[in-house]
C-alpha cells in the first residue's frame, strides 16, 4: 500500500524510489520546504521531484504539500486523543486526600461504592478490586434499596459516591438518607466541585474531564479519570496496610 496517494512503489523508478522515502521519512518537514529543497536532500533533480508528486496524483506540489500538512494534524489529533489523562486534570493536593481517605477506609468495617449507569459498573469494578486486598467492600447502585435501615445498627462505615454531573438525583437521595448516621463518612468522585453530592461528602475527589452526550440520555464522557483514582486509591489502601503489618 502507498503511504502518499495510489502509486505502485514498484512501478517506481531508482530515482523516485528514493525521493519517495525521502518524502515518507520527512513528512514533518514537507510542509516548509520548497521542490529544489526536497531535490538536494534527496539527491535529485527538481523535475524529477515534480514528476513523482504528479504520479502519486497531486497536480501540483501545492497541492502535496496541503496533503501532507492535513495528514500530520489528523496524526497529532489522534496522538492527543490516546493522551486523555494529564497531571493538570488532578488538584495539586490529589494525594493527599487519597492518603487521607485510604486512612479513613483502612479505619472502617465496610466500604461501600454506589452510582448509576457508567457509574454503576464503575462502582462494581471498585468494589471487586477493593476486596481483592482484603477490604469488606461491596457496590450498591439499586438506589431503591433502603440502605439506610441496613446501616443504622453498623459500624464505622464508608462510602464512596460515582457521579459526572454530581447532580444524579438517585445517589443525591441515597447520600441525603446517610448523611444524619454520624458512623457513616461520604466521599465522591465528581468533576463537579460545586454540585450537591459534592456539598453532601465529607471528601472529594475531583477532576476535569469534558462532558460528552449523545441526545439527553447517553454518556459519553469518559470515565478514565474516574477509574485512574479509584486505582490510585487502592494503591494508597494497599501500601498503607503493608505499612501497617509491618
Amino acid at each position: 500500500m502507498s503511504y502518499f496517494g495510489n502509486v505502485d512503489f514498484q512501478s517506481l523508478t531508482y530515482t523516485e524510489k528514493g525521493i519517495y522515502n525521502y518524502l515518507k521519512d520527512n513528512t514533518d518537514k514537507i510542509p516548509f520546504m520548497h521542490v529544489r529543497d526536497i531535490a538536494t536532500e534527496a539527491h535529485a533533480g527538481s523535475s524529477s521531484v515534480m514528476r513523482l508528486i504528479h504520479k502519486m496524483g497531486f497536480e501540483s506540489f501545492k497541492d502535496f504539500k496541503t496533503y501532507v500538512k492535513k495528514q500530520s494534524a489528523s496524526k497529532a489529533d489522534s496522538h492527543n486523543y490516546f493522551q486523555t489523562l494529564s497531571e493538570n486534570d488532578f488538584p495539586d493536593s490529589l494525594e493527599d486526600t487519597i492518603d487521607e481517605i485510604a486512612k479513613q477506609i483502612l479505619l472502617s468495617d465496610n466500604l461501600i461504592f454506589t452510582g448509576v449507569g457508567a457509574s454503576g459498573l464503575i462502582c462494581d469494578y471498585a468494589s471487586r478490586r477493593f476486596a481483592g486486598i482484603g477490604i469488606n467492600s461491596f457496590s450498591f447502585s439499586d438506589v431503591t434499596y433502603p440502605i439506610a435501615s441496613k446501616l443504622r445498627n453498623t459500624a464505622y462505615t464508608f462510602v464512596v459516591a460515582l457521579s459526572i454531573s454530581g447532580e444524579t438525583n438517585e445517589i443525591i437521595e441515597v447520600l441525603s438518607s446517610l448523611r444524619a448516621n454520624k458512623d457513616i463518612t461520604i466521599a465522591s468522585i465528581t468533576p463537579n466541585t460545586k454540585s450537591t453530592i459534592a456539598d453532601l461528602s465529607d471528601y472529594v475527589l475531583p477532576y476535569a474531564v469534558e462532558e460528552r452526550r449523545i441526545g439527553f440520555h447517553f454518556d459519553l464522557t469518559s470515565q478514565l479519570p474516574a477509574v485512574f483514582l479509584i486505582e490510585s486509591l487502592t494503591e494508597a489502601v494497599f501500601q498503607q496496610s503493608k505499612e501497617e503489618e509491618a
